[in-house]
């Protein structure tokens, strides 16, 4: 494993509040994000993301019934879905703070977002559904450059 997919799933764990290991794939629309686009981002933008991102999962997420585990939760694991719907309400985040109050970075990262937002007339992969396609990046770009290489 790489630098980079340890950063994304520490980082994707501390937002969602995941005490346990998360599957690789959760990671794959993430892959275009590195550490500048979170350190960047006003503190107020950062919670809105933070905040949008982790309901949208947990709702998502839980709409779903598991069974019962053998220490009696029923909390079912993520799905590519939950994390479609979580990237989807953190665009919707970014995009209420007023143009003229966001940072640099949220202006970059609208600009380079491939998602909708989570809502309109194109809504996000439900995560119960036997619908399938294969993971899109959230962000259109390359994560290194010479110009702008990874800090790891």
């Amino acid at each position: 494993m790489s630098n980079h997919h340890d950063w994304l799933k520490r980082t994707l764990a501390e937002i969602l509040g995941a005490d346990t290991g998360l599957p690789d794939f959760t990671i794959q629309r993430l892959e275009g994000f590195r550490p500048d686009d979170l350190s960047e981002l006003l503190i107020d933008e950062r919670e809105a993301v933070f905040g949008a991102f982790k309901q949208a999962a947990h709702e998502s997420r839980n709409v779903r019934q598991a069974t019962k585990t053998e220490d009696g939760q029923r909390v079912p694991p993520y799905v590519d879905g939950d994390i479609d719907w979580a990237l989807r309400a953190a665009k919707s985040a970014l995009e209420a703070v007023p143009a003229g109050k966001r940072s640099e970075k949220a202006n970059e990262l609208l600009a380079a977002c491939t998602c909708p937002a989570a809502t309109g007339p194109n809504p996000g992969i439900d995560g119960g559904s036997s619908a399938h396609r294969d993971p899109q990046p959230a962000l259109d770009r390359n994560i290194g450059s010479p110009e702008k290489p990874l800090p790891y």
